[in-house]
Protein backbone atom coordinates (compact mmCIF):
# COMPACT_ATOMS: atom_id res chain seq x y z
CA UNK A 1 0.00 0.00 0.00
CA UNK A 2 2.83 2.41 0.94
CA UNK A 3 4.50 1.61 -2.39
CA UNK A 4 1.29 2.40 -4.29
CA UNK A 5 0.95 5.74 -2.49
CA UNK A 6 4.55 6.58 -3.40
CA UNK A 7 3.99 5.74 -7.07
CA UNK A 8 0.84 7.88 -7.18
CA UNK A 9 2.67 10.76 -5.52
CA UNK A 10 5.54 10.57 -7.99
CA UNK A 11 3.10 10.43 -10.91
CA UNK A 12 1.22 13.45 -9.64
CA UNK A 13 4.40 15.44 -9.20
CA UNK A 14 5.62 14.47 -12.68
CA UNK A 15 2.47 14.82 -14.74
CA UNK A 16 -0.19 16.58 -12.72
CA UNK A 17 1.37 19.79 -11.45
CA UNK A 18 1.33 23.12 -13.24
CA UNK A 19 4.69 24.79 -13.97
CA UNK A 20 6.15 27.03 -11.32
CA UNK A 21 6.65 30.59 -12.50
CA UNK A 22 9.05 33.13 -11.03
CA UNK A 23 7.51 35.57 -8.57
CA UNK A 24 5.78 38.43 -10.35
CA UNK A 25 6.07 36.90 -13.82
CA UNK A 26 2.44 35.98 -14.32
CA UNK A 27 1.23 39.32 -12.97
CA UNK A 28 3.46 41.25 -15.38
CA UNK A 29 2.55 39.02 -18.33
CA UNK A 30 -1.17 39.27 -17.55
CA UNK A 31 -0.98 43.05 -17.34
CA UNK A 32 0.81 43.11 -20.68
CA UNK A 33 -1.81 40.92 -22.32
CA UNK A 34 -4.63 43.11 -21.02
CA UNK A 35 -2.91 46.21 -22.37
CA UNK A 36 -2.26 44.43 -25.67
CA UNK A 37 -5.92 43.47 -26.03
CA UNK A 38 -6.91 47.09 -25.39
CA UNK A 39 -4.39 48.39 -27.91
CA UNK A 40 -2.32 50.18 -25.28
CA UNK A 41 0.98 49.23 -26.87
CA UNK A 42 3.28 51.44 -24.80
CA UNK A 43 1.94 49.93 -21.62
CA UNK A 44 2.02 46.43 -23.10
CA UNK A 45 5.67 46.78 -24.11
CA UNK A 46 6.59 47.91 -20.61
CA UNK A 47 4.83 45.01 -18.89
CA UNK A 48 6.20 42.42 -21.31
CA UNK A 49 9.72 43.76 -20.72
CA UNK A 50 9.14 43.33 -16.99
CA UNK A 51 7.87 39.79 -17.48
CA UNK A 52 10.85 38.94 -19.67
CA UNK A 53 13.23 40.20 -17.01
CA UNK A 54 11.48 38.12 -14.33
CA UNK A 55 11.11 34.92 -16.31
CA UNK A 56 13.48 32.31 -14.94
CA UNK A 57 12.66 29.59 -17.45
CA UNK A 58 13.88 30.34 -20.98
CA UNK A 59 10.47 29.68 -22.50
CA UNK A 60 8.79 32.19 -20.15
CA UNK A 61 11.48 34.79 -20.71
CA UNK A 62 11.50 34.50 -24.50
CA UNK A 63 7.73 34.30 -24.86
CA UNK A 64 7.42 37.62 -23.02
CA UNK A 65 10.20 39.10 -25.15
CA UNK A 66 8.45 38.06 -28.35
CA UNK A 67 5.32 39.83 -27.19
CA UNK A 68 7.40 42.86 -26.28
CA UNK A 69 8.94 42.95 -29.76
CA UNK A 70 5.48 42.80 -31.33
CA UNK A 71 4.37 45.73 -29.17
CA UNK A 72 7.46 47.69 -30.20
CA UNK A 73 6.56 47.09 -33.84
CA UNK A 74 3.08 48.43 -33.23
CA UNK A 75 4.66 51.56 -31.77
CA UNK A 76 6.86 52.00 -34.85
CA UNK A 77 10.02 51.42 -32.79
CA UNK A 78 11.33 49.02 -35.40
CA UNK A 79 15.04 49.32 -34.54
CA UNK A 80 14.31 48.25 -30.96
CA UNK A 81 12.07 45.42 -32.18
CA UNK A 82 14.75 44.21 -34.59
CA UNK A 83 17.41 44.27 -31.90
CA UNK A 84 15.14 42.33 -29.55
CA UNK A 85 14.34 39.68 -32.16
CA UNK A 86 18.08 39.23 -32.76
CA UNK A 87 18.70 38.93 -29.02
CA UNK A 88 15.94 36.35 -28.58
CA UNK A 89 17.28 34.22 -31.39
CA UNK A 90 20.87 34.44 -30.16
CA UNK A 91 20.06 33.55 -26.56
CA UNK A 92 17.45 30.88 -27.34
CA UNK A 93 20.11 28.45 -28.53
CA UNK A 94 18.03 27.10 -31.41
CA UNK A 95 14.90 26.57 -29.33
CA UNK A 96 11.36 27.25 -30.55
CA UNK A 97 11.06 30.88 -29.47
CA UNK A 98 14.37 31.69 -31.13
CA UNK A 99 13.18 30.17 -34.39
CA UNK A 100 10.02 32.26 -34.26
CA UNK A 101 12.17 35.34 -33.64
CA UNK A 102 14.31 34.58 -36.71
CA UNK A 103 11.29 34.40 -39.02
CA UNK A 104 9.72 37.48 -37.41
CA UNK A 105 12.99 39.30 -37.96
CA UNK A 106 12.92 38.47 -41.67
CA UNK A 107 9.37 39.77 -41.98
CA UNK A 108 10.18 42.98 -40.13
CA UNK A 109 13.37 43.70 -42.09
CA UNK A 110 11.46 43.14 -45.35
CA UNK A 111 8.80 45.63 -44.27
CA UNK A 112 11.33 48.24 -43.14
CA UNK A 113 14.27 47.87 -45.54
CA UNK A 114 12.80 46.09 -48.53
CA UNK A 115 12.85 42.72 -50.23
CA UNK A 116 16.60 42.25 -50.67
CA UNK A 117 17.39 42.74 -46.99
CA UNK A 118 14.30 40.88 -45.79
CA UNK A 119 14.78 37.89 -48.08
CA UNK A 120 18.38 37.56 -46.89
CA UNK A 121 17.13 37.30 -43.30
CA UNK A 122 14.37 34.86 -44.22
CA UNK A 123 16.72 32.65 -46.21
CA UNK A 124 19.12 32.63 -43.27
CA UNK A 125 16.24 31.53 -41.02
CA UNK A 126 15.23 28.78 -43.45
CA UNK A 127 18.77 27.44 -43.61
CA UNK A 128 19.19 27.52 -39.84
CA UNK A 129 15.72 26.20 -39.03
CA UNK A 130 14.59 24.19 -42.09
CA UNK A 131 12.10 22.15 -40.06
CA UNK A 132 10.04 25.18 -39.01
CA UNK A 133 6.42 25.48 -40.07
CA UNK A 134 7.04 28.84 -41.75
CA UNK A 135 9.51 27.49 -44.31
CA UNK A 136 7.04 26.98 -47.14
CA UNK A 137 5.11 30.15 -46.38
CA UNK A 138 8.32 32.17 -46.45
CA UNK A 139 9.51 30.59 -49.69
CA UNK A 140 6.15 31.16 -51.38
CA UNK A 141 6.02 34.77 -50.23
CA UNK A 142 9.49 35.52 -51.56
CA UNK A 143 8.85 33.73 -54.84
CA UNK A 144 5.56 35.59 -55.30
CA UNK A 145 7.38 38.90 -54.86
CA UNK A 146 9.92 38.05 -57.55
CA UNK A 147 7.37 36.51 -59.91
CA UNK A 148 4.89 39.38 -59.56
CA UNK A 149 7.55 42.00 -60.28
CA UNK A 150 9.82 40.21 -62.76
CA UNK A 151 7.97 37.14 -64.03
CA UNK A 152 8.24 33.37 -63.56
CA UNK A 153 11.59 32.99 -65.33
CA UNK A 154 13.19 35.44 -62.90
CA UNK A 155 11.54 33.68 -59.96
CA UNK A 156 12.90 30.33 -61.15
CA UNK A 157 16.38 31.81 -61.55
CA UNK A 158 16.13 33.20 -58.01
CA UNK A 159 14.99 29.86 -56.62
CA UNK A 160 17.54 27.57 -58.27
CA UNK A 161 20.53 28.44 -56.01
CA UNK A 162 18.24 28.51 -52.97
CA UNK A 163 16.91 25.06 -53.85
CA UNK A 164 20.44 23.74 -54.30
CA UNK A 165 21.41 24.92 -50.80
CA UNK A 166 18.36 23.30 -49.25
CA UNK A 167 18.85 19.84 -50.76
CA UNK A 168 19.39 17.39 -47.94
CA UNK A 169 17.58 19.53 -45.36
CA UNK A 170 14.01 19.38 -44.06
CA UNK A 171 13.21 22.33 -46.33
CA UNK A 172 14.11 20.46 -49.53
CA UNK A 173 10.60 19.10 -50.06
CA UNK A 174 8.95 22.53 -49.94
CA UNK A 175 11.59 24.09 -52.18
CA UNK A 176 11.28 21.27 -54.73
CA UNK A 177 7.50 21.52 -54.79
CA UNK A 178 7.62 25.27 -55.44
CA UNK A 179 10.24 24.67 -58.12
CA UNK A 180 7.91 22.23 -59.88
CA UNK A 181 5.15 24.81 -60.06
CA UNK A 182 7.52 27.44 -61.38
CA UNK A 183 8.86 25.12 -64.08
CA UNK A 184 5.29 24.62 -65.30
CA UNK A 185 4.61 28.36 -65.32
CA UNK A 186 7.76 28.75 -67.42
CA UNK A 187 6.21 26.33 -69.98
CA UNK A 188 8.59 23.55 -68.96
CA UNK A 189 5.94 21.03 -67.94
CA UNK A 190 7.98 17.94 -68.79
CA UNK A 191 10.64 19.10 -66.33
CA UNK A 192 7.95 20.06 -63.83
CA UNK A 193 6.44 16.58 -63.95
CA UNK A 194 9.81 14.91 -63.53
CA UNK A 195 10.71 17.17 -60.61
CA UNK A 196 7.39 16.68 -58.82
CA UNK A 197 7.37 12.91 -59.25
CA UNK A 198 10.96 12.65 -58.04
CA UNK A 199 9.97 14.68 -54.98
CA UNK A 200 6.89 12.56 -54.25
CA UNK A 201 8.89 9.35 -54.52
CA UNK A 202 11.72 10.65 -52.36
CA UNK A 203 9.47 11.99 -49.61
CA UNK A 204 7.12 9.02 -49.39
CA UNK A 205 3.83 8.71 -47.55
CA UNK A 206 3.44 9.20 -44.64
CA UNK A 207 6.61 11.22 -43.96
CA UNK A 208 6.27 13.71 -46.81
CA UNK A 209 4.01 16.67 -46.13
CA UNK A 210 3.61 17.51 -49.85
CA UNK A 211 3.75 14.00 -51.33
CA UNK A 212 0.10 13.94 -52.34
CA UNK A 213 0.18 17.49 -53.67
CA UNK A 214 3.17 16.62 -55.88
CA UNK A 215 1.50 13.50 -57.29
CA UNK A 216 -1.78 15.33 -57.85
CA UNK A 217 -0.28 18.37 -59.58
CA UNK A 218 1.92 16.12 -61.73
CA UNK A 219 -1.25 14.35 -62.89
CA UNK A 220 -2.77 17.69 -63.87
CA UNK A 221 0.28 18.54 -65.96
CA UNK A 222 0.21 15.09 -67.59
CA UNK A 223 -3.41 15.67 -68.56
CA UNK A 224 -2.46 19.05 -70.03
CA UNK A 225 0.07 17.22 -72.22
CA UNK A 226 -2.54 14.66 -73.31
CA UNK A 227 -0.89 11.81 -71.41
CA UNK A 228 -4.10 10.59 -69.81
CA UNK A 229 -3.09 7.03 -68.96
CA UNK A 230 0.06 8.29 -67.25
CA UNK A 231 -2.04 10.77 -65.27
CA UNK A 232 -4.18 7.86 -64.08
CA UNK A 233 -1.11 5.79 -63.17
CA UNK A 234 0.30 8.66 -61.11
CA UNK A 235 -2.97 8.99 -59.18
CA UNK A 236 -3.01 5.25 -58.51
CA UNK A 237 0.56 5.46 -57.24
CA UNK A 238 -0.51 8.30 -54.95
CA UNK A 239 -3.44 6.31 -53.53
CA UNK A 240 -1.64 2.97 -53.20
CA UNK A 241 -0.23 3.44 -49.66
CA UNK A 242 -3.52 4.54 -48.09
CA UNK A 243 -3.85 2.68 -44.78
CA UNK A 244 -6.91 1.33 -43.05
CA UNK A 245 -7.48 2.30 -39.44
CA UNK A 246 -9.81 1.24 -36.67
CA UNK A 247 -13.60 1.22 -37.02
CA UNK A 248 -13.50 1.44 -40.80
CA UNK A 249 -11.62 4.73 -40.84
CA UNK A 250 -8.31 5.42 -42.59
CA UNK A 251 -5.21 7.56 -42.42
CA UNK A 252 -6.62 9.65 -45.23
CA UNK A 253 -4.77 12.62 -46.59
CA UNK A 254 -6.92 15.53 -47.85
CA UNK A 255 -5.98 14.83 -51.49
CA UNK A 256 -6.94 11.15 -51.45
CA UNK A 257 -10.71 11.54 -52.10
CA UNK A 258 -9.96 14.29 -54.62
CA UNK A 259 -7.55 11.99 -56.46
CA UNK A 260 -10.06 9.14 -56.48
CA UNK A 261 -12.73 11.42 -57.92
CA UNK A 262 -10.29 12.69 -60.52
CA UNK A 263 -9.51 9.12 -61.56
CA UNK A 264 -13.17 8.60 -62.42
CA UNK A 265 -13.37 11.87 -64.36
CA UNK A 266 -10.29 10.96 -66.42
CA UNK A 267 -11.78 7.59 -67.33
CA UNK A 268 -15.10 9.21 -68.25
CA UNK A 269 -13.97 12.36 -70.06
CA UNK A 270 -10.53 11.50 -71.43
CA UNK A 271 -10.60 7.75 -72.12
CA UNK A 272 -14.35 7.34 -72.68
CA UNK A 273 -14.39 4.26 -70.44
CA UNK A 274 -17.75 4.58 -68.73
CA UNK A 275 -17.55 1.25 -66.91
CA UNK A 276 -14.23 2.15 -65.33
CA UNK A 277 -15.59 5.62 -64.51
CA UNK A 278 -18.58 4.14 -62.67
CA UNK A 279 -16.30 1.82 -60.74
CA UNK A 280 -13.99 4.65 -59.71
CA UNK A 281 -16.85 6.99 -58.80
CA UNK A 282 -18.21 4.30 -56.48
CA UNK A 283 -14.80 3.92 -54.84
CA UNK A 284 -15.00 7.54 -53.71
CA UNK A 285 -17.93 6.39 -51.58
CA UNK A 286 -16.60 2.97 -50.58
CA UNK A 287 -13.10 4.20 -49.69
CA UNK A 288 -13.85 7.76 -48.53
CA UNK A 289 -17.44 7.77 -47.33
CA UNK A 290 -17.10 10.88 -45.15
CA UNK A 291 -15.33 12.98 -47.80
CA UNK A 292 -17.04 16.01 -49.30
CA UNK A 293 -16.72 14.49 -52.81
CA UNK A 294 -18.82 11.42 -51.96
CA UNK A 295 -22.23 12.76 -52.93
CA UNK A 296 -20.86 14.24 -56.17
CA UNK A 297 -19.33 10.88 -57.05
CA UNK A 298 -22.52 8.91 -56.38
CA UNK A 299 -24.53 11.42 -58.41
CA UNK A 300 -22.12 11.17 -61.35
CA UNK A 301 -22.25 7.37 -61.20
CA UNK A 302 -26.06 7.43 -61.19
CA UNK A 303 -26.06 9.89 -64.10
CA UNK A 304 -23.88 7.55 -66.17
CA UNK A 305 -26.21 4.64 -65.34
CA UNK A 306 -29.28 6.72 -66.22
CA UNK A 307 -27.76 7.87 -69.52
CA UNK A 308 -27.00 4.24 -70.44
CA UNK A 309 -30.56 3.16 -69.62
CA UNK A 310 -29.59 1.21 -66.50
CA UNK A 311 -32.52 2.51 -64.47
CA UNK A 312 -32.30 -0.17 -61.80
CA UNK A 313 -28.64 0.55 -61.12
CA UNK A 314 -29.20 4.32 -61.15
CA UNK A 315 -31.96 3.99 -58.56
CA UNK A 316 -29.81 1.71 -56.40
CA UNK A 317 -26.96 4.22 -56.46
CA UNK A 318 -29.32 7.06 -55.59
CA UNK A 319 -30.73 5.03 -52.71
CA UNK A 320 -27.22 4.92 -51.25
CA UNK A 321 -26.91 8.66 -51.79
CA UNK A 322 -30.16 9.50 -50.00
CA UNK A 323 -29.41 7.07 -47.17
CA UNK A 324 -25.78 8.02 -46.53
CA UNK A 325 -25.84 11.68 -47.52
CA UNK A 326 -29.36 12.91 -46.66
CA UNK A 327 -28.23 16.55 -46.51
CA UNK A 328 -26.76 16.51 -50.01
CA UNK A 329 -28.09 18.99 -52.55
CA UNK A 330 -28.59 16.05 -54.94
CA UNK A 331 -31.19 14.41 -52.70
CA UNK A 332 -33.69 17.01 -53.91
CA UNK A 333 -33.03 15.91 -57.50
CA UNK A 334 -33.10 12.10 -57.35
CA UNK A 335 -36.35 11.82 -59.34
CA UNK A 336 -34.61 13.35 -62.35
CA UNK A 337 -32.56 10.17 -62.62
CA UNK A 338 -34.89 7.73 -60.85
CA UNK A 339 -38.60 8.51 -61.41
CA UNK A 340 -39.63 5.80 -58.97
CA UNK A 341 -37.69 7.37 -56.08
CA UNK A 342 -39.76 8.55 -53.12
CA UNK A 343 -40.82 12.13 -53.73
CA UNK A 344 -39.72 14.89 -51.42
CA UNK A 345 -42.30 17.17 -49.86
CA UNK A 346 -43.20 19.59 -52.73
CA UNK A 347 -44.66 22.13 -50.32
CA UNK A 348 -41.22 23.04 -49.03
CA UNK A 349 -39.37 25.50 -51.22
CA UNK A 350 -36.02 24.23 -50.00
CA UNK A 351 -36.87 20.81 -51.45
CA UNK A 352 -36.84 22.16 -55.02
CA UNK A 353 -34.03 20.79 -57.13
CA UNK A 354 -31.48 23.54 -57.87
CA UNK A 355 -31.88 24.77 -61.42
CA UNK A 356 -28.23 24.27 -62.30
CA UNK A 357 -28.50 20.57 -61.43
CA UNK A 358 -31.79 20.14 -63.24
CA UNK A 359 -30.40 21.93 -66.29
CA UNK A 360 -27.42 19.58 -66.41
CA UNK A 361 -29.88 16.68 -66.77
CA UNK A 362 -32.59 18.18 -68.95
CA UNK A 363 -30.35 20.39 -71.04
CA UNK A 364 -32.49 23.49 -70.31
Amino acid sequence: MRRLVLIVAIGASTFGCAPTYAEGYQEALGAGLRAQNAGRWEEAARHFAEAGAKGERYKDRDEARLLQAEALEKLGRNDEAEALYRRIEKEAGGRYQGQRAAYALGRLVWEVRGFEAGSAELLAAIQKYPQHGLVRHSLRRMLAEVEDTKGPEAALAWLEPVHARLVGTEAEEAATYERGGLLARCDRKEEAIASLLAQARKFKYPQGSLTDDAFYVASLFLEDLGRYKEAIEVLREMLAPMEAAYAGASYRRPRFPQAQYRLAVLYRDRLGDKEAAKREFFRVYSDHETARQTDDALWQKAKLEHDEGDQKDACATLEILTDKKPDSRYVRCVRLLCPTAAANDPSRSDQTCPSYIEGSITGD
